[in-house]
């Protein structure tokens, strides 16, 4: 299974622990692709540290986005230009695998998300909670994965080897079938972000979408000049994505992580 390392960095304060646990998986990726979205300066820094990585292929190269962005709309089309760069580069290999420039991924990740994949697979997740400060689960079932009206994030599971099918997962650690990633145009025209589009885009080619619930990504962040760590743990919440007009807008309303979820 030839597998390559999708990772954007726009902050290299985390760059040496993230890599460290991409390097500590116990499964190995094949080659390793590094798209820095930031300064001329840094992107010098990340490039030396980037050819001196232990993957039998490294690339580093500098993103076209222009200067750095901050409201959501901007970020998620930054997230799209990244992404249609990378697929670009990316060569022989069977799966994509996804991370982000601020999560450690438990040495495990890789291995239980291969022993996941399967020729009808198309997208298999770990689990990252905590981002923008709440209890948050990057996966969504959809009614309708044609036509969707109603997006809801899963509750979350304990327990290892927890594996449930799902329509849209985040990119923080995923593992994408290569050809579904390099044929699909990432795009954000509808409202939803670039991950939830690439799922769904998945979904409707006909493959299958899962998260494992054992794997627990830790998101760090930074909080006034201090790096913090908000680890996986098995509090959620409701996120619903409503369609209004051409475009989706985000609700977030806590769960009692006992409730019953409807799609149970």
């Amino acid at each position: 299974m030839q597998i390559t390392t999708i990772l954007p960095v726009s902050r290299i304060e985390y760059l040496d622990r993230v890599l460290d646990s991409l390097k500590n998986q116990t499964v190995k990726p094949n080659s390793l692709i590094v798209v820095f979205d930031g300064s001329d300066q840094d992107y010098i820094a990340v490039r030396n540290k980037i050819v001196s990585q232990p993957f039998n292929q490294v690339l580093c190269v500098k993103s076209l986005n222009g200067p750095a962005v901050y409201t959501i709309p901007e970020r998620r089309r930054h997230i799209v230009n990244i992404h249609n760069q990378a697929r670009q580069l990316i060569g022989q290999a069977d799966w994509v695998f996804s991370i982000e420039d601020d999560g450690i991924l438990p040495s495990d990740a890789l291995d239980k998300l291969c022993s996941i994949a399967r020729s009808k697979v198309g997208i298999v997740t770990g689990v990252e909670l905590g981002r923008w400060g709440v209890p948050y689960v990057g996966a969504w079932r959809a009614d309708d994965i044609y036509a969707p009206t109603l997006l809801t994030s899963l509750m979350s599971r304990s327990g290892e080897g927890v594996v449930e099918e799902i329509d849209a997962c985040g990119l923080y650690c995923a593992l994408i079938r290569a050809d579904i990633y390099k044929s699909y145009e990432f795009d954000i025209s509808n409202g939803l972000g670039p991950d939830v589009n690439l799922a769904l885009y998945a979904r409707q080619k006909g493959y299958y979408n899962y998260i494992h619930w054992g794997i627990p990504v830790t998101h760090l962040t930074n909080m006034g000049g201090l790096e913090i760590e908000i680890p996986a743990t098995d509090t959620a919440a409701v996120v619903s994505l409503m369609l209004e007009g051409k475009h989706w807008q985000q609700i977030k309303y806590p769960m009692d992580k006992h409730q019953k979820f409807p799609y149970n």
